[in-house]
């Protein structure tokens, strides 16, 4: 049994001719992108690899990306996509945590394992895409050879992604069979997807999205994937346009900056059907405004990379302005208080949900640890509260920001900050900005014999973060707002960055 597998052997076996996959100039049919597939996964075997064992892809969207995703799957080992823009100091975590085997990057990427070189945590393998000598050159210019799908347990892990947890270390969340499967049915049910559906992924593949919530989804339904490199506004409208493109997902980000440059543009796009929206609340004049001018439904969905779909709107289903729509079906959820009893209906409290689309528990130790999310329930440090079945996000984690749809946690950002040799304290908080959503606003104490300049701090944190953490604004200050037992006053600082820089 290889479940998620499945999924590609079944729209070969039904839409062999059909397009499967566009990257610009490049179409894959699914019987050309099953032919790669098999290529690969049996070049991957060839180094020794076995089932269980983790590799990585590392890069912007492309198709080759795609194919080590499906060729990962059949080979049976572990997918560990990694972020480009994380820095080598980063991405050393997850290497310690993982022992990845095998990295497939390209040639931006390999300046950056350039500096790991020599590590012991460095992988055995590490191959540009771009390399025409390299690994996965040769594989596509192999013979075909036959490679059977490995069997997999329904609970064994398909794909590992890492998030900062809410200390900033990186943490594993591990999607297995059962997860992705539940997943994908869950998204052809709620968006109607069929065999006719043409899909523009334009969130990067290193991000839980692209790879788990939508080209597998598609797969499963025999439609059609177009990829975007990186999204930009008019680069979306293009090949909505050129490609008939039925659906689509962003961020809130993507769809602003949609309606900022593209407004009179966008009535045209006749062909979209459904849209999706998820990773940071969206404003509800954004949605209003999108569906007005398109003509496509904009679903919202609250979830995350432990939890695919915690609740969701349904294409054709009574909604709400404001809300994320009733609990998934594929998750138990619930709103408890500190207690962690439940609330009765109107009142808020924090939301936690289990099933089958939830971790089973966090990667630790080479392995899932089923601990580590107490009675299965995944507590997400978010603030809901329900309104006749409808889940509405009152606030976010306590700290954690979000900016275009990527989370920094203010955490990492002071221990980068204080590191510097003329900072003493540093707090960070995020304030509303109208395009990014938040932004992040660094807060610091110099050293009296030598203050830090903006840009000493500045540059510090670009040396030692991805940029997209790297605050936005800094403010070198005297004092910080403090309780009478020493702690930073969040709330306060929230409310004084807000006051200075809010709502740009």
């Amino acid at each position: 049994m290889n479940v998620v597998d499945d999924f590609l052997a079944r729209s070969v076996a039904q839409y062999a001719d059909k397009v499967a996959l566009v990257d610009g100039d490049l179409t894959f049919t699914y019987r050309e992108l099953d032919r790669l597939v098999r290529k690969v996964a049996a070049g991957i075997r060839s180094l020794g690899i076995e089932p269980g064992d983790r590799i990585s892809y590392h890069g912007n969207n492309r198709w080759e990306l795609v194919v080590t995703l499906l060729a990962s799957i059949r080979a049976g080992t572990v997918l560990v996509p990694l972020n480009v823009m994380l820095r080598p100091a980063e991405l050393v975590q997850i290497l310690a945590e993982t022992r990845i085997r095998l990295v497939l990057t390209t040639s931006e990427g390999e300046g950056t394992f350039g500096e790991l070189k020599g590590s012991a945590l460095f992988p055995e393998w590490v191959s540009s895409y771009d390399d025409m000598h390299g690994l996965f050159a040769a594989w596509i210019r192999a013979e075909e050879t036959e490679v059977k799908p490995a069997a997999r347990a329904p609970t064994d892990i398909v794909a590992l992604f890492f998030t900062s947890g809410t200390t900033g270390q990186p943490k594993g969340a591990p999607l297995d069979h059962i997860f992705i499967d539940h997943l994908a049915h869950s998204w052809v049910i709620a968006c109607r997807y069929t065999r006719e559906e043409i899909f523009l992924v334009a969130t990067p593949m290193f991000w839980v999205v692209a790879p788990i919530h939508v080209i597998l989804p598609i797969i499963l339904v025999g439609g059609t994937i177009v990829l975007m490199r990186r999204f930009d506004p008019e680069g979306c409208y293009k090949l909505v346009k050129q490609w008939k493109v039925t659906s689509f997902f962003g961020v809130p980000t993507m769809y602003t900056l949609l309606l900022d440059s593209q407004a009179s543009a966008l009535p045209e796009l006749e062909s979209l059907r459904v849209c999706s929206v998820a990773g940071a609340p969206i404003a509800r004049d954004v949605v209003e405004r999108f569906e007005k001018l398109t003509g496509a439904p904009l679903l919202n969905i609250y979830g995350a990379t432990e939890a695919g779909a915690i609740s969701r709107e349904l294409l054709g289903v009574p909604r709400r302005a404001g809300c994320t729509g009733p609990w998934g079906g594929t998750v138990e959820a619930k709103i408890v208080n500190a207690d962690g009893n439940p609330v009765p209906a109107g009142e808020p409290g924090e939301i936690v949900a289990r099933g089958l689309t939830v971790i089973r528990g966090y990667w630790r130790g080479g392995k899932v640890d089923d601990q580590s999310l107490p009675n299965g329930w995944f507590h997400t440090g978010d603030i809901g509260v329900l309104e006749d079945g409808f889940v509405r996000i009152l606030d976010r984690a306590k700290d954690m920001i979000i900016t275009g749809g990527a989370n920094i946690y203010p955490a990492e950002v002071e221990a980068v900050l204080t590191k510097h040799p003329k900072v003493s304290l540093a707090a960070v908080v995020g304030v509303p900005d109208r395009v990014k959503g938040e932004i992040a606003v660094a807060y610091v104490i110099s050293k009296q014999s030598s203050p830090a300049t903006v840009e000493e701090l500045e540059a510090h944190c670009r040396e030692h973060l991805s940029s997209y953490k790297v605050p936005r604004k800094f403010l070198v200050v005297h004092s910080l707002p403090m309780t009478p037992t020493g702690k930073i006053q969040k709330r306060e600082l929230r409310s004084m960055a807000a006051g200075s820089f809010g709502g740009g």
